[in-house]
């Protein structure tokens, strides 16, 4: 984990108003986006709420900051639900001149700071740190036809203002000269998609990069053919533009790393890895020393040696625990296939056809598996940089596709509204009649499980998701969905399941995979289960048939260990002293583990507790609870918070820590921090709830309003097993008015639910642009065993105690 920076500036005295409500502070924007290491600049950092900012919390250490004045600004004419009697309150919108010092060591990177107030500790702001001199975008050539004069090496800083502009940056070059252009954007929260093209002094575009890239960020590098005129151009690649499209480009004739092999190294030992790139003196073997454990994906960087210059790309090594070994070529049909035996890492290329049009390579391995035995098998690619878009399937020894599942659809509506992207969890549909939470869809070629459905008309069902990413089974992808796509009520049967048709689709589905879900990038992923004892045939290539000597890929078969990964949200919790709040901690559980999760909060503030939580077997989620004690500090500084996941797996304890950054294995800046008493407190009339399937009870909830608030107050019931949700809830959720402070809401078990006893939370929350969520004590629910004799039709009572 990185280390925590943290710089007092005490600025300006914080009035509170006594009506409004406490509004945590924000930021929105940080411009520009990155600075020259070994200097001081200052930034404009549009945000809410910053009066009083006590602290800018870097995580990287040899960087500090201070605010040096703060301007209210005015607020743009509210439309929308904003112009509405029921707008929520706002945080005051602000801009500030944030000083920025960088040493002169700190190593060229993207870092993130949050700012701390009186109110809390706010968002994350990227902000790059380069090392060369940086050259801006004069006004003379936002004029797309007129072209900048630069010299190289630097960092020209700019934004693609408006849709189909173009940034034109002229250098001289010498012949022989390897320059490099590298964009960095998509890390600063810019919506660029770059596109970039290199001319000669006639105008003729002598190569471009970025128009086929899976990264949004573009990479260009090109031996120069003479002494002369060069022109850089950018774009976006789709034509796009706006305030929002800017850019930092790296460029010179800089070493750069552009092709590594191979991408990881086995645990304890000392592996060649061949090195190429520009302005390296030529490819290197580095003789790299892995570490003794591999642990959970861990990774090492590639350093070059005998003082070599930085290049200016990073890139890192997997490090494994499984045998390597390198692909023997050829194995590019059923008839090459390579024998291997697992466990087993395969170090690999997916070449470019020889000639232009030519098809590029695909790879065939061939294993044996015993009937019923249960593999992993994935891809590492994307992940640390290659340009491969995996696609992976297991074919019979005849090299024909094995059935996995049946899918036979039982009832047909269709998405509605708008089209919905590859990632959002909530989609609209014609019509929810006949669905039931943990049903499944077929929504096209892609198998989702839903996870929620409003007893609203005009809602979206939810699907179930990670880290606010949908979801996909049975090797099934993430896609597009344009409006009025077919969806299906799902049942999953046996690969030869018979049954008499009734007129909808039937879908067959095979062990296939493109992407392997959350965490996965564009590396592809099958937890397989051999249906015989016999030969099986592994068949890898890039989905969208390219190829070339950069398409490097570990492809892995081992046997399949339970595992799982966590995520918690928010990451910077705001606990009001006196007060709770709750944290969702949700589970990705992967290759089959279904056991409980106990979680533990560490790196808390003097005075703040967490609660007991876990995560129940079979369940994918669970709330935390941060009590801040009456007489906690908000002088103490914030807390290096680590979310830990503990569940015994192979007799063992597997640990997991939450929101860990995929590559570096290191957590993000996770911050909790004290703030002023809370504007609501909510309690329950009851402590403890039981009920069967099949039936319902009623609760009653309490909201104190303190701090002089008077506004409304929305409530929330979380931690809810499947199976039990709030019903008859109406048009406005469970809404405690201005002029109330209490409300009653109705808990319903579902027939098929299943026995538990878990904690579950009111959650009340205190309306802004920065809301505010506040935590009930625990209110345990027991969901008990069905008595069959108990009913005899139509809703029963449960019992409140």
């Amino acid at each position: 984990m990185k280390i925590k920076i943290l710089l007092c500036v005490s600025l300006f005295a914080l009035p509170l108003c006594a009506e409004e409500p406490i509004i945590p502070p924000s930021l929105a924007k940080i411009w520009p986006v990155g600075m020259e290491r070994g200097s001081t600049a200052t930034f404009t950092l549009d945000g809410r709420n910053l009066s009083g900012a006590k602290a800018v919390i870097f995580d990287a250490p040899g960087i500090t900051a201070k605010i040096t004045q703060i301007t209210d600004l005015p607020e743009e004419k509210a439309t929308g639900k904003f112009s509405t009697e029921a707008a929520v309150p706002l945080a005051k919108k602000q801009s500030a001149l944030l000083e920025i010092t960088v040493a002169k060591d700190v190593p060229p990177d993207v870092y993130r700071f949050r700012v701390q107030t009186p109110l809390g500790t706010t968002n994350m702001v990227p902000l790059a740190i380069g090392a060369l001199p940086e050259v801006k975008k004069s006004e003379k050539s936002a004029d797309t036809a007129l072209t900048q004069p630069v010299v190289l090496p630097a960092t020209m800083v700019g934004t693609i203002t408006a849709p189909g502009d173009r940034d034109r940056y002229e250098f001289d070059g010498k012949a022989g000269e390897d320059v490099v252009f590298e964009v960095v954007a998509s890390k600063l929260g810019s919506r660029l998609e770059s596109l970039l093209a290199l001319s000669d002094s006639s105008g003729r575009v002598l190569t471009e990069a970025g128009r086929h890239d899976n990264s949004a960020d573009a990479t260009l590098t090109y031996r120069l053919p003479q002494d002369g005129k060069y022109t850089l151009t950018i774009s976006d690649r789709e034509g796009s533009g706006g305030k929002d499209d800017y850019y930092r480009v790296d460029a010179g004739a800089l070493p750069y790393i552009t092709r590594y092999f191979p991408l990881g190294v086995h645990a304890g030992e000392t592996t060649a890895v061949v090195v190429e790139g520009v302005n390296l003196g030529g490819i290197r073997e580095l003789k790299i020393e892995a570490p003794k454990q591999a642990g959970d994906w861990k990774t090492l960087p590639i350093t070059l040696q005998e003082n070599a210059a930085l290049p200016l790309n990073k890139v890192r090594l997997v490090v494994g625990d499984l045998p390597e070994i390198v692909e023997q070529e050829p194995n590019n049909s059923l008839a090459q296939a390579e024998d291997v035996s697992f466990p087993v890492t395969i170090n690999g290329h997916i070449g470019g056809g020889a000639k232009p049009g030519e098809a590029s390579d695909e790879d065939y391995f061939r294993f044996h598996a015993a009937r019923g035995q249960q593999l992993t098998i994935d891809v590492e690619a994307a992940r640390v940089g290659s340009p491969l878009d995996s696609v992976i399937e297991v074919l019979n020894a005849q090299g024909n596709a094995i059935p996995r599942a049946t899918i036979r659809c039982l009832n047909q509506t269709t998405t509605t509204l708008s089209d919905r992207d590859s990632r959002t969890t909530g989609v609209r549909l014609t019509s929810t009649t006949g669905l039931h939470v943990n049903d499944y869809l077929m929504i096209g070629d892609e198998l989702n499980q839903l996870d929620y459905i409003s007893d609203q008309p005009d809602a979206d069902v939810e699907l179930k998701g990670i880290s606010g990413l949908r979801l996909a089974f049975l090797g099934t992808s993430p896609v597009v969905h344009a409006v009025n796509t077919p969806v299906y009520r799902a049942q999953i049967l046996p690969p030869d399941a018979e049954f008499p048709p009734n007129g909808l689709p039937v879908f067959h589905l095979t062990w296939r995979n493109d992407d392997g879900g959350p965490g996965y990038a564009a590396d592809s992923r099958i937890d397989f289960v051999a249906p015989s004892d016999g030969k099986y045939i592994l068949h890898l290539k890039d989905v969208r048939g390219m190829g070339g000597p950069d398409f490097a890929y570990r492809l892995s078969i081992r046997e399949t260990v339970p595992d799982y990964q966590l995520t918690a949200t928010p990451q910077n919790p705001n606990i009001p002293k006196g007060g709770r709040i709750p944290l969702t901690v949700s589970v990705d559980r992967l290759q089959g583990y279904e056991g409980p999760i106990e979680i533990e909060v560490k790196g808390l503030p003097a005075g703040v507790t967490a609660g007991p939580a876990k995560i129940s077997a079979g369940e994918d989620s669970t709330v935390v609870v941060l009590s801040a004690s009456a007489d906690a500090s908000v002088d103490a500084p914030p807390g290096a918070m680590e979310i830990v996941g503990h569940a015994t797996i192979n007799g063992h304890d597997a640990a997991r820590s939450a929101n860990l950054n995929a590559m570096l294995k290191e957590q993000s800046l996770q911050l909790a921090t004290i703030i002023p008493p809370p504007d609501v407190v909510v309690t329950t009339d009851t402590r403890q709830v039981s009920l069967e399937p099949g039936q319902q009870v009623t609760v009653t909830l309490h909201i104190e309003r303190q701090n002089g608030y008077k506004g409304r107050v929305p409530c929330y019931v979380k931690n809810l097993p499947r199976g039990v949700q709030v019903v008859n809830i109406g048009l406005n959720g469970v809404l405690v008015t201005e002029t109330q402070t209490s409300r009653t809401f109705t808990l319903r078990a579902e027939d098929w639910a299943k026995p538990i006893t878990q904690p579950i939370y009111v959650v009340a929350e205190v309306e802004s642009d920065s809301s505010t969520n506040h935590a009930s004590p625990p209110l345990e629910l027991k969901v008990t065993e069905h008595k069959q004799a108990a009913t005899t039709g139509g809703s029963q009572a449960a019992s409140v105690n």
